[in-house]
């Protein structure tokens, strides 16, 4: 990812409510410094043409120094406020948040927003008025003047925030449905060489091996008749999604015999949560491909499902080469980015996909989703 992409993506998590921020903390600290002077510089701008003294040496002495200064105790007051939030608050409450698409989500930033900017300014203005400025803090709060383009200010940003957030909330709406779209198609193919590959190792079994043929045609039955009955519809749920991974996996166990080790785990309690179809599949396709067939001795593949703050984990593991090992073959980030792309198209972005070294060797693919609030 380059240095662009990199501060594009630090710009959009700042919408976010975000327990464990992903960006490195210079481009944080970079974003905050983009809004300080931004914001410093907007409001000196609009000082001296109010007072007339724009470009004037005192402009440049008093307004521009203090704004930023103003500017920079606001842009603090921001991340103490929300940062404290987030780690203060049940991960259930920014799941709920973030979910929100209507005026729910706008009163709730923009209240913050405002209080915030309050404590930020009162601040900016006290350390400005210790610094050098030698006026009143208690005459400019007394101003009525004051409070009046404050209110002002506010109204015309959180006006403009909500426009914006409007416009992102349509945006992520049509890519969500895009993207429904694009997985229909995704989902109404098996991949070929994977359909390829089991009947060919079918037809070479049937001579020198049949009885052992005959149940891998019956194992690829079972995982067609699995696979394809969640295709005929968006959702599905844990209990169908752990099916399928079993018919897959068998099959796996017959082409690998003893070289593949299979552990499933799924709780009662989350039998019934609903999820998009086919979700966990790549995921273990690529543990079993890129982590364990490249490995004389193979190795074991574990798919467990977690409740974990409100959230449900879907984790996959495998005791192979680990992530630095060589690929196989393309498309590991195709496909993780495919459902990087399906998580937030159902469930916003809350939902989460991570590839993690594992404690021990190999590798974790970790799938975080919010559950459902009556969710026993």
């Amino acid at each position: 990812m380059t240095f662009t992409e990199e501060l594009a993506q630090a710009l959009r998590h700042q919408r976010m409510l975000m327990k464990h921020r992903p960006d490195r903390w210079q481009l944080r600290l970079l974003v905050y410094v983009i809004w300080s002077v931004g914001f410093g510089a907007f409001f000196a701008v609009m000082a001296g043409l109010q007072r007339g003294d724009l470009g004037a040496p005192a402009w440049w002495r008093e307004q521009v120094p203090g704004n930023l200064l103003v500017s920079s105790c606001v842009m603090v007051s921001f991340f103490i406020g929300f940062r404290s939030f987030e780690k203060l608050a049940p991960q259930h409450w920014l799941d709920t948040i973030m979910g929100w698409r209507d005026w729910r989500s706008g009163l709730f930033f923009t209240g913050s927003s405002i209080v915030c900017a309050l404590a930020g300014v009162i601040l900016g203005l006290w350390v400005v008025d210790w610094v050098w400025s030698g006026k009143n803090l208690q005459q400019v709060l007394a101003n009525a003047g004051f409070w009046r383009q404050f209110l002002l200010v506010s109204a015309v940003i959180s006006g403009f925030l909500g426009w914006r957030y409007r416009s992102r909330w349509k945006q992520e709406a049509l890519q969500a449905r895009v993207t429904e779209a694009q997985l229909k198609l995704l989902q109404g193919q098996i991949e070929p060489h994977f359909l390829f590959n089991t009947l060919a190792n079918v037809q070479s079994l049937i001579d020198f091996d049949p009885e052992r043929a005959k149940q891998m045609l019956e194992r690829f039955t079972d995982y067609l008749r699995a696979s394809l009955g969640q295709l005929r519809g968006d959702s599905t749920t844990l209990a169908q999604e752990f099916a399928m991974l079993e018919a897959y996996l068998a099959l796996m166990q017959l082409r690998m015999g003893e070289r593949l080790r299979v552990a499933l785990s799924l709780p009662a309690e989350l039998a019934s949560v609903a999820l998009p179809p086919l979700l966990a599949q790549p995921l273990v396709e690529n543990a079993i491909h890129h982590g364990l067939e490249p490995q004389i001795a193979g190795g074991t593949v574990s798919v467990s499902a977690r409740r974990v703050d409100g959230r449900l984990w879907i984790e996959v593991t495998d005791d192979g080469q680990g992530l630095d090992g060589p690929k196989r073959r393309s498309g590991n980030g195709v496909a993780l980015d495919n459902i990087r792309a399906r998580l937030t198209a159902r469930f916003g972005p809350g939902a989460l996909l991570e590839l993690l070294p594992r404690d021990g060797g190999g590798t974790l693919a970790r799938i975080q989703i919010p559950l459902p609030a009556q969710l026993p």
